[in-house]
């Protein structure tokens, strides 16, 4: 009966390791945004503190 119970903590064992392999290969995340070195069109924002407070301001 031993040899049984270690076999099937040997398949769990082998399980969850596969299970936590394909995790890490998909949790790279989709690929969005701005790469490095790309330019960034100007793009307007509303200032909410500083000297520019209330103002729209073109960050660019």
């Amino acid at each position: 009966m031993r040899l049984r119970s270690s076999h099937a903590w040997g398949l769990a064992v082998l399980t969850v390791s596969a299970l936590g392999a394909a995790a890490a290969l998909s949790a790279q995340g989709p690929d969005s945004g701005p790469k490095i070195g790309d330019v960034v069109n100007a793009f307007d924002v509303y200032d909410v503190t500083g000297p520019n407070k209330g103002n729209e301001l073109c960050y660019r």
